[in-house]
């Protein structure tokens, strides 16, 4: 498998799981609002724990990446960045969790239904804003963009 390929293929898994991940959100959403998840309570611990593990796999991550550059480390940026990091975390696994299981549990309501098409349109959607936004944000940010990145 040539370079192109390799990454049309990692950039398709990458669209596929965040299309799937937003789309299990949205449907977490419809649980949460219409009250339709018992037992969310008990399914939070693994929820608090994904994000504690994203939070240090992310400091970690930026650490060592930043230890082979030249220069000071802005240890404030780092910890800031895997804060709010962590925190999409926690929203996307705990969102994503309970429309799993809103799914599962009522499946005439959601995969038999239209309504999934719809999130699933959404989720699409959703994933080409997040991947232009991770390619553009520095024009937001102020500062000039370098490259065009990778993913």
């Amino acid at each position: 498998m040539g370079p192109d390929r390799r990454r049309a293929a990692r950039l398709g898994g990458v669209v596929l799981v965040s299309t799937l991940v937003l789309t299990a959100a949205f449907v977490g959403v419809l649980a949460l609002v219409s009250g339709g998840n018992d037992g969310v309570g008990g399914r939070l611990p693994v929820y608090v724990l994904a994000m504690a593990v994203a939070f240090v796999g992310f400091v970690v991550l930026v650490e060592q990446r930043l230890d082979a550059r030249p220069g000071p480390i802005d240890g404030r940026r780092v910890l800031g960045t895997a804060g709010a990091f962590a925190l999409t975390v926690l929203l996307a696994v705990s969102l994503s969790g309970e429309g799993v299981v809103y799914a599962v549990r009522n499946p005439d309501r959601v995969v038999a239904s239209e309504v999934f098409l719809y999130f699933l349109a959404a989720g699409l959607v959703g994933t080409g804003l997040g991947y232009w936004g991770l390619r553009h944000w520095q024009e937001f940010a102020g500062r000039p963009a370098v490259g065009s990145g990778r993913l």
